[in-house]
């Protein structure tokens, strides 16, 4: 069962460095000959500059809070933030790092207003110092390696719209109609990130916490299996804000290796979803 956690620093940027490739497995296929010749490994397109922000306290200095001092400061924000948190920590000698859900500048504005140079705030991937920060750029997903013939990939999403800043759901379902068979060892759920309608420029992301149990997918000629899909709409695009604005986007899924194994990388189909006020 999937659920989202809320976890330390350094388990937040290992997620977030990792949300694109996150649960999308090790493939093993048992393919026909054609479809044998490996792909190359793509990296995650995340933004490169998240691991050096949340490694320096988003360049943040001490400011003499002592262990008990941030942890009443990390009590009362549970309290006040509530749902609306993502992570809280606390750098050694302060500040408090806290991290919001993209779209809640209104909350971050007051907690620093409440706590000064002893709070610093992320709001999806942006920091806030007291207005909308500009959001970090992520990269473009490679073309998706040729499927083998009668190995099909469909992306299912509950829902044909989602809140500026909220989340979605779906599934991606993979179905053999030929003599092949496909094997994927995954930590589900998979993660769907929103693109530009008609390119593969990645430009929104969730940025939570994701936990989820493996689980050995399966497909043999005949056979169709389902696998469960999370995103959001943290803004990567380099704009203004937390959260992608309203609009027309796309949503893909990448099942691609994990590591360094030389198999191919498949992007689903894209769907297209509005994202909304």
């Amino acid at each position: 069962m999937m659920r989202r956690l809320r976890h330390p620093i350094t388990v937040f940027v290992v997620i977030v460095l990792a949300v694109i490739g996150a649960g999308v497995g090790v493939l093993a296929g048992t393919l026909p000959p054609a479809h044998t010749t490996p792909a190359a490994s793509q990296p995650p397109p995340i933004p490169p500059s998240s691991t050096e922000l949340f490694d320096s306290c988003i360049g943040r200095k001490p400011t003499g809070l002592t262990t008990a001092q941030a942890t009443r400061i990390i009590n009362r924000v549970n309290v006040i933030a509530s749902d609306q948190l993502q992570m809280t920590a606390a750098c050694p000698g302060g500040p408090v790092l806290i991290g919001l859900h993209p779209g809640d500048e209104e909350l971050a504005h007051q907690l620093l207003v409440d706590y000064g140079r002893n709070m610093a705030v992320m709001v999806g991937l942006t920091i806030y110092n007291g207005s909308p920060g500009r959001s970090p750029r992520c990269g473009r997903l490679t073309p998706s390696a040729a499927l083998p013939l009668g190995l099909h990939l469909a992306l299912q999403l509950q829902r044909k719209s989602v809140r500026s800043g909220g989340n979605f759901s779906g599934a991606v379902v993979v179905s053999e109609h030929g003599q092949g068979s496909f094997s994927m060892e995954t930590g589900q759920p998979l993660v769907a990130v929103l693109v530009r309608p008609g390119t593969l420029q990645v430009v929104g992301i969730d940025s939570e916490v994701i936990a989820g149990g493996g689980d050995l997918t399966q497909v043999t000629p005949g056979e169709t299996s389902t696998i469960p899909v999370v995103g959001g709409t943290a803004r990567c695009d380099g704009g203004l804000g937390s959260a992608l604005p309203p609009g027309a986007y796309q949503i893909i899924v990448l099942v691609a290796p994990e590591g360094r194994h030389p198999y191919p990388a498949y992007l689903t189909p894209p769907r297209p979803i509005r994202v909304t006020a």
